[in-house]
C-alpha cells in the first residue's frame, strides 16, 4: 500500500471554495493535544472579561456568559476536546458516519455507507470554517482563527473535488 503523506484538496469548477493541502501523517490525537494546549494557555492568560473584550475587538459582539459557554459549556471547545482525547465525545455533527477505512493505494477513505473522504491536518491553503448560523459558532470561529488552532479536516468528496497525492516535500507523485 502506498503511503500518502499529503494530499491537495481543491475544487475543479473554479468556485475556490477550498484549496488546501492536508497532512495525513499527523495523528488526530496530536492535533487535539495541541488545540487543548493553546486553549488552556488562552484561558490561563486571560480573564473571561479580557477574552470577551478580545473577541468583541475582533468583530464578534458577545457577552462574557456566551464566551464562557463556548469555551467551557457542555459542548464547549475545551470539554469537547477533552472528551475526544478520552474517546467519549458525543458532540458530533448529525452527518457523522463513524470510522473510516483507507482505500488501498489512494489517499481516500471510505465510511460504512461507501462515501469517500480525505482527512488530515490543514497545513497550507484555505478550507472554510463552519458557516455560522448563530452567535456561538461565530465566537468559536473567532477563537479558532485568532488562536490559530490546528484544524483536522474530514472532508467528504463531492462533485468537482480534485485530490492530488503529494510526497513529503509537497510535490505531486
Amino acid at each position: 500500500m502506498t503511503n500518502h503523506p499529503r494530499v491537495l484538496l481543491a475544487r475543479l469548477n473554479g468556485d475556490g471554495a477550498y484549496h488546501a493541502v492536508l497532512d495525513m501523517t499527523i495523528p488526530y490525537r496530536a492535533v487535539l493535544l495541541e488545540r487543548l494546549n493553546r486553549l488552556n494557555a488562552f484561558v490561563a492568560n486571560n480573564t473571561l472579561e479580557g477574552a470577551t473584550a478580545l473577541i468583541n475587538e475582533a468583530g464578534v459582539k458577545c457577552t462574557e456568559k456566551e464566551v464562557d459557554t463556548v469555551l467551557f459549556g457542555a459542548k464547549g471547545l475545551i470539554p469537547s476536546t477533552q472528551a475526544s482525547l478520552n474517546g467519549n465525545n458525543t458532540n458530533r455533527p448529525r452527518n457523522y458516519s463513524g470510522r473510516l477505512t483507507r482505500r488501498d493505494g489512494t489517499p481516500h477513505f471510505i465510511d460504512r455507507n461507501g462515501k469517500e473522504f480525505v482527512r488530515g491536518v490543514l497545513v497550507e491553503g484555505h478550507y472554510p470554517l463552519k458557516t455560522p448560523t448563530h452567535l456561538f459558532t461565530e465566537i468559536r470561529n473567532c477563537i479558532e482563527e485568532n488562536l490559530n488552532l490546528p484544524r483536522y479536516i474530514r472532508h467528504q468528496l463531492q462533485e468537482f473535488d480534485e485530490t492530488l497525492d503529494r510526497d513529503a516535500d509537497n510535490n505531486p507523485r
